[in-house]
């Protein structure tokens, strides 16, 4: 989940940053202790981190699928529709175009759709995970009495070397897998039920060339919890 190791790198640095502000005005006498972690050696070994991927991409996988037969029904309308228009009347072939562009448009709206659920069940998953997560390392940090702790991993990060007597990777790993698996919230089994299409639209007044319905819907992110 590479939003989940941004969101570690991001608590880290604000760990930092309140424990900063918690010392002032009264600053303290001694070096200030710090630590570092590694964050994707932390979520690798995070219990439920798997489980909640695994599900994840199951609905995700499900999501897609939906969208693409959608798609393919769309495509295959336009392809008997380029077959036959010659055929057809000039009303007839308005009122076709008419039908085949609300078509698009319902495959447009339903993958917004499910990119919208799948973004809110991505949180979902990952969320009871990073809060485990977040209350470990603070707890740590407070336990210890330390000043800073770094991220090793963060994209872009400072830290070139460091003594790994300062590492509190292991320490974390063993606490959360002390705990147990994160409690995951229920699969969710079934992607939201499909909208009804929209009614036929009426002849239009003003033909529209065949080839405008051919835009194809948003494709749905591939996100990784």
């Amino acid at each position: 989940m590479q939003r989940i190791r941004v969101a570690v790198a991001a608590l880290v640095l604000a760990f930092a940053a309140r424990s900063a502000a918690a010392q002032q005005p009264s600053f303290p006498t001694g070096p200030a202790r710090i630590a570092y972690i590694n964050s994707q050696v932390i979520l690798a070994n995070t219990p439920g981190r798997a489980e909640a991927e695994s599900a994840f991409a199951r609905e995700m996988a499900g999501a897609r699928a939906e969208v693409q037969r959608m798609q393919a029904d769309l495509d295959s309308a336009v392809a008997t529709y380029n077959r036959t228009s010659v055929a057809m009347s000039p009303t007839a072939r308005q009122q076709r175009e008419a039908d085949l562009r609300a078509q698009q448009q319902h495959v447009q709206d339903r993958a917004s759709e499910l990119d919208s659920t799948m973004q809110e069940r991505e949180s979902e998953l990952s969320g009871p995970i990073m809060q485990r997560v977040r209350a470990v390392i603070e707890g740590i940090r407070a336990e210890m009495n330390i000043s800073m702790i770094f991220d090793a991993s963060a994209q872009g990060g400072a830290l070139i070397a460091a003594d790994r007597t300062l590492d509190l990777t292991p320490l974390v790993i063993q606490r959360l897998q002390a705990g147990g698996p994160t409690p995951m919230p229920p699969t969710d089994t079934t992607t939201p039920p499909a909208a009804a299409p929209p009614a036929a639209a009426p002849p239009s007044t003003t033909p529209a060339p065949a080839d405008t319905t051919r835009r194809p819907a948003q494709p749905l992110r591939g996100r990784r919890p």
